[in-house]
């Protein structure tokens, strides 16, 4: 497999991917195992819920960055579990696969070129958005958004 540099506005996308994921598992590790899989309401997703989610996720977000860029990707996007309220991860394992997830997008997203990045998403986004504002809004916002509900869940259980 041949590696290449990115463009500029690639490392960008990969830095703030980074920042994403190192704030959100800053927040996780400072989670006691007891708050880990409270129900903070009825049908609502308990924190590591949150977490595990973000690591399933990252899954389908790259899944659609791969597609868009014409790398070779399963015909059918991966499956995203929403049902469940709790995660049978522990937060280790669940902070282990957000790591190794994020060094996923990482390599993929700091090897796009700006013509890449300027590329139509597919599937096509109702906004009509290109590759790069898909990444930072799908893939990089989801990091955030989630970190922001954990800690809000975090603050309303204390």
């Amino acid at each position: 497999m041949t590696v290449r540099a990115g463009s500029q506005r690639a490392a960008r996308l990969a830095t703030d991917l980074r920042t994403a994921a190192a704030d959100l598992l800053a927040v996780l590790e400072e989670i006691e195992p007891e708050r880990w899989s409270r129900l903070p309401g009825p049908g609502v997703w308990s924190v590591g819920k949150d977490a595990a989610h973000v690591a399933e996720a990252t899954v389908y977000h790259q899944w659609i960055v791969r597609l868009t860029i014409g790398q070779e990707v399963p015909s059918r996007r991966p499956p995203i579990e929403r049902l469940e309220l709790t995660t049978s991860m522990s937060a280790p394992e669940a902070m282990d696969l957000i790591r190794r997830r994020t060094e996923d997008g990482d390599a993929l997203i700091s090897s796009m070129s700006d013509d890449e990045l300027t590329l139509p998403t597919r599937p096509p986004r109702a906004r009509g958005e290109t590759l790069a504002e898909t990444v930072k809004r799908v893939l990089i916002g989801h990091y955030h958004g989630h970190r922001r509900d954990i800690e809000r869940k975090l603050r309303e259980q204390t």
